[in-house]
């Protein structure tokens, strides 16, 4: 009976693993091809990202995921930003200013497989007015591992390619580059 005992942190340990922190967002390439391929376009002023209750953090398995950026929301924040930047996009005199609500925001690592969802509401705005309003979402799933030292950092490696493909999902929207014209 105590080998059962002294074995079940051990167990508790292998399906955990410990928090991790993903990493830094890299500006895409065809990203910004596809802002640039769309010029000329308006500027807008740094993009600002909030989130609903509950969805600013990142858990899997109860170990919590950290961005580099502090938070989830400057996370995505930050991704936008550094991509219109590059495209040239930005201006900090600008009189649009896209705001981005994270409605959804999740991670989770099976015994076999991870899924991750990503969902954004995003909204362009020229002083009160909307010029341009939708939602993106976005969905992964990749290899899990029983083992939480495996299974928690491959989560954390798949949150960036979502963001990527929720801005590509932004990007290449004709009502968006149509609303930057």
């Amino acid at each position: 009976m105590k080998k059962l005992y002294l074995a079940l942190p051990f167990c508790a340990l292998l399906l955990q693993g410990c928090g991790v922190t993903m990493t830094r967002y890299e500006p895409n390439f065809q990203n910004v091809q596809q802002l640039k391929q769309n010029a000329p376009m308006q500027p807008l002023r740094e993009t600002q990202v909030n989130a609903d209750s509950g969805q600013g953090s990142l858990m899997v398995r109860l170990n919590p995921i950290s961005s580099p950026e502090g938070s989830v929301p400057l996370h995505i924040q930050t991704a936008i930003n550094d991509e219109l930047r590059q495209a040239g996009l930005l201006d900090p005199r600008a009189d649009r200013q896209l705001q981005v609500q994270l409605v959804k925001s999740q991670l989770t690592a099976g015994m076999s497989s991870g899924h991750g969802e990503v969902a954004a509401r995003f909204t362009l705005r020229k002083g009160d007015q909307v010029l341009y309003e939708t939602t993106k979402d976005v969905q992964r799933d990749w290899d899990s591992s029983f083992f939480g030292p495996i299974a928690i950092p491959a989560a954390a490696n798949n949150y960036n390619p979502m963001v990527q493909d929720l801005l590509k999902s932004l990007y290449s929207d004709p009502q968006f580059t149509q609303a930057l014209k």
